[in-house]
């Protein structure tokens, strides 16, 4: 029977219970997807935007099921590792670097991101390059610091994160206009359907870095539940913002700006005294999005460590830097083509690794281990 013992020395000796996880899913889930994705569902699914977004979030709930099942199958062990096992060493070698390199992509996309926000609304004259490099350092700290440290770092800006999104829905309130999002469907299914795909790709089906945590994850039913809750959980606050975004801004003024959601704190007023609050989904945002390049940095680092075979990966963190931010430097030239290469390009490269590539490595894990399981029960006593 395929064994679920590491073969190898445990490179992360820590350990996070079941409701820590489930935050850094909500954490992870709403990084990147607050303040860009908006505009990409509204310029495709137009004031049925919000609807897109809840059929998203439902779709990726059948996903969680499938890397549920994949964590079950090797408890105790990585993506990368059980992806060795199954496929064989050469294989599982060839498929776990594609595996990593996404999540690399994706690390180094999140950190243009955030290099593209702050030069572009809030420190107009300061070089992209100094603003990323001062926020890979702090993602790097983390990283250093092991997966319990990132963990708890969460779980003291959880309760600020949660509150600033209450009070920026609170507030939008009196700027709502609801026919906004009327007519409903107005555009038909296809729209609804093709910004579906959109935003799955680019937010709630990233989700396979967890399965380089899940083996350090304790409770291990609970977790699977975790996994659930934290997924819903995300979905629904990025449905609530998308609908914020329609009904506020409308479907038009969100599709044609950069930071839609940003706008949305601008629009804010209230009297004399409590205008222009942009800052709120500013700080949400740079929390959430840290915790995202964190957790995607570690997973990399952790990663390449159990394919190289070392018996530390924090000694790959300074080169992967290195690496992050130049390929962050050098992958776009500007923001036009980070936006075209996101709607057109990352959703079909997110399916294949995130479903595409786990799908068939439960078939193919399952079927091994029932062949296993097969042959040692017709073996003699």
């Amino acid at each position: 029977m395929l064994s679920a013992k590491l073969g190898e020395i445990m490179l992360e000796k820590g350990k996070i219970n079941a409701g820590e996880f489930q935050i850094l899913i909500i954490a992870f889930s709403t990084g990147t997807s607050i303040l860009v994705p908006p505009a990409y569902l509204a310029a495709i699914s137009k004031q049925d935007a919000w609807i897109a977004s809840a059929l998203t979030t439902l779709i990726s709930l059948l996903l969680i099921l499938i890397y549920n099942q994949l964590a079950g199958l090797f408890p105790s062990m990585t993506y990368v590792e059980y992806n060795e096992k199954i496929l064989g060493k050469w294989i599982g070698k060839m498929t776990s670097l594609l595996f990593l390199y996404y999540f690399f992509h994706l690390a180094s996309g999140s950190l243009r991101e955030i290099g593209e926000f702050f030069t572009t609304e809030v420190l107009v004259d300061t070089p992209i390059q100094i603003i990323m490099i001062i926020f890979l350092l702090t993602s790097l700290i983390g990283v250093r610091l092991g997966l319990e440290v990132i963990s708890r770092t969460l779980l003291i800006f959880f309760p600020w994160i949660m509150a600033l999104l209450f009070m920026l829905f609170l507030l939008l309130i009196p700027n709502i206009k609801v026919e906004n999002i009327q007519p409903l469907f107005g555009e038909g299914i296809k729209p609804i359907v093709k910004g579906s795909f959109i935003y799955l790709g680019e937010s709630l089906i990233e989700f396979p870095i967890f399965l380089m945590i899940t083996p350090y994850v304790t409770q291990k039913a609970k977790m699977k539940k975790a996994f659930y809750k934290g997924t819903l959980i995300g979905g629904c606050l990025l449905t609530i913002l998308v609908t914020f975004c329609i009904l506020v801004l409308g479907p038009d003024l969100t599709a044609r700006q950069t930071f839609p959601s940003y706008m949305l704190g601008k629009k804010i007023s209230i009297g004399t005294f409590l205008q222009r609050v942009e800052v709120i989904v500013a700080v949400i945002w740079m929390l959430t999005i840290y915790f995202k390049l964190t957790l995607c940095y570690y997973g990399i680092s952790l990663g390449l460590a159990q394919v190289l075979g070392l018996k530390n990966y924090q000694i790959l963190l300074f080169p992967l830097a290195f690496l992050i931010i130049t390929f962050a430097i050098f992958m776009h030239p500007n923001i036009v083509h980070l936006s075209n290469f996101l709607i057109k390009t990352w959703p079909t490269f997110s399916l294949t690794i995130c479903f595409i590539f786990p799908l068939l490595l439960l078939v193919i894990g399952k079927i091994k281990v029932k062949r296993s399981a097969s042959n040692e029960t017709k073996r003699p006593v």
